[in-house]
Parts: structure tokens; sequence; C-alpha cells
């Protein structure tokens, strides 16, 4: 779901690193406190999921956007209590709290950082995304899908062990495909499944269920299962993972 506009004047503060590890500090001690168990602290810049959390042997291992650094009590205590044990009663408290992480998420919103789409590049050497855009939207989506597409930047380096050949940007409406993509050796059909696929999550939003974000849930497999080339995509995939997997030319 995306936040709505917030009129409310921005409170938060850019922190130099060493004020930040101390904040980071003072958070997992207090969530630490307000739970009785260990809590380990991965503060990010993410985009997509504000908060999430894992429980492992000993502690509760938290993952929170660097605005909850300078969270007050209350959106604390709601932090402690989205990730308190299921006991009886836990289900509407883990609910309010999830709310209220929300709402203090809608108020901060400008905190999130948001990829600058100007210099997005649709057309590439092998393809030109644009036009596979176009077509899908007016076959697949009845001209509904509002987003930019293009490619991302080509990155040398030394051979990588996964690679994620795309990502939808919900806030700013973005589509990128991974260069590794971008060549004659990669038939058309799969580029256009992958750009299938991050269409497919306007049209079928993530959604949180018992506190979980659902984003790849039984309704946008459903669809993306019935896209006529998928199954012959996903057999070209798996006949070329070392391709995919090695650096464009």
């Amino acid at each position: 779901m995306r936040p709505p506009e917030s009129n409310r004047q921005l409170t938060l503060t850019v922190q130099p690193r060493e004020a930040r590890v101390a904040a980071a500090r003072r958070l997992a001690d207090e969530l630490s406190a307000h739970l009785a168990e260990r809590v380990r602290l991965t503060v990010h810049d993410n985009r997509s999921t504000m908060v999430s959390f894992r429980r492992a042997p000993g502690e509760i291992h938290y993952r929170v956007h660097h605005m909850f650094l300078e969270a007050p009590e209350d959106v604390v205590t709601a932090l402690a209590a989205f990730a308190g044990s299921g006991r009886g009663g836990a289900g509407p408290r883990r609910r309010a709290a999830g709310n209220r992480i929300d709402a203090f998420v809608r108020e901060h919103r400008e905190r999130i950082a948001i990829p600058q789409a100007d210099r997005l590049q649709p057309r590439g050497r092998a393809h030109d995304l644009q036009a596979i855009f176009d077509r899908l939207n007016a076959e697949h989506f009845g001209g509904a899908i509002d987003a930019r597409i293009g490619w991302g930047a080509v990155r040398s380096g030394d051979r990588r062990r996964t690679v994620k050949t795309g990502v939808y940007v919900q806030d700013a409406r973005i589509i990128r495909l991974h260069p590794t993509l971008d060549r004659p050796e990669v038939p058309e059909y799969y580029v256009a499944m992958v750009v299938f696929h991050e269409m497919l999550h306007q049209a079928v939003p993530a959604r949180e269920v018992d506190g979980r974000r659902i984003v790849h849930g039984a309704d946008f497999r459903r669809r993306e299962q019935a896209y006529p080339d998928y199954a012959r995509a996903k057999a070209w995939e798996e006949r070329n993972l070392g391709l995919l997997l090695s650096s464009p030319d």
C-alpha cells in the first residue's frame, strides 16, 4: 500500500555515522528492555520493507529503516509489540503495533530514498524495453500500468553468484531490468516475461497479512503463470543461468 502524502513538517535529521551507531545501540537496548530478550539490530535504507524481524536462538534480529533511529517512545513500543510472542491477545496487539508503525512511516516518508527516473534508458543494445512494455500493457493490462522503464547501470566486476533480473520501485513507479539481459543471446520472449513480472507488481500490489508483507501471493503467482510465455521463458532461464550470471561484454 502506498502511504498517502503527509503535510507534517519533517523533523528527523541526517546524522553522522557515529551518532547513527549510538542511536542504533540505544534503540536495540530499548527494544531488548521491552521484550526481555537480546536484540540484534540492522539499520538499512531500503525503499520497500521498513521493518522486519526474525527470531534466532537466544535473540531477535530486527531490520529497520534508519528513520526509526529517532522514533518516539510509543513507536519503539510498537516495534517491540510487532515482534511479540504468540500468546493470547498478541494478534490484536500486533495489528495495533503495525498500524502505529505504518503511521510513523507515512509521517516521515520523505526519508525514504526515491531513485531518479530522468536518466532511465529503455532502449538497449539488443532490446527496447519501452516497446516491450507498451505491447504488454495493451495486451495484458488494458493500458492501466503507469510506470517508467529502463535498463540498470552496467557494473564490471567478478562473476556473480545470483542476479536479480528486474525490480519494481513502488513509490517512484519505476521498473529497472538488469543489463545482463540486454544482449542478443537473451531472447525477447524472456525479457518480456521479466518485464511482465515487474508490471504485475503494480497490478497485484503487496499486502500485509498478520504482520507479514506478502509480495508474491497466490493471485500474483496465478496471473504470472497464466502468462503465455511463462513456461517457455522459465525453461530458457534454467538452461542459461550461466549466461545470466556472466557480465555483458
